[in-house]
């Protein structure tokens, strides 16, 4: 079964590497959100992000919807969704790594 810290392992060791000038690794907590707050991914890695999660914890992305926690914009393909930095910002809804654990867990997307 997974488990949270399996999560903050992943995350951290794949793509919250140490910063290049402080050589030190953003504030990691399982309630840490991808998509709001101080350590946002834009749409792009967030893309990266969620393909190789779903891959490597084989959790169905059937009903997963990217555009909730990315909103989608007029350019910049993704997997999931058009995206990019526009005028037409939407607030994005927070995809936080207890999110990703329990849905890790049960082996499919419970948040959407």
């Amino acid at each position: 079964m997974v488990s949270n810290e399996d999560i903050i392992d992943w995350y951290n060791e794949r793509f919250n590497q140490p910063r290049f000038f402080s050589k030190k690794r953003w504030p990691v907590t399982i309630n840490t959100s991808l998509s709001t707050g101080d350590y946002v991914w834009a749409c792009e890695t967030g893309d990266d992000i969620m393909k190789e999660y779903f891959d490597k914890f084989k959790v169905d992305p059937a009903n997963f919807d990217f555009e909730k926690y990315w909103p989608a914009e007029a350019s910049g393909f993704s997997i999931f969704a058009f995206c990019s930095c526009g005028s037409d910002y939407e607030e994005p809804v927070p995809l936080t790594l207890q999110m990703l654990a329990d849905s890790a867990r049960a082996g499919k997307w419970l948040f959407d």
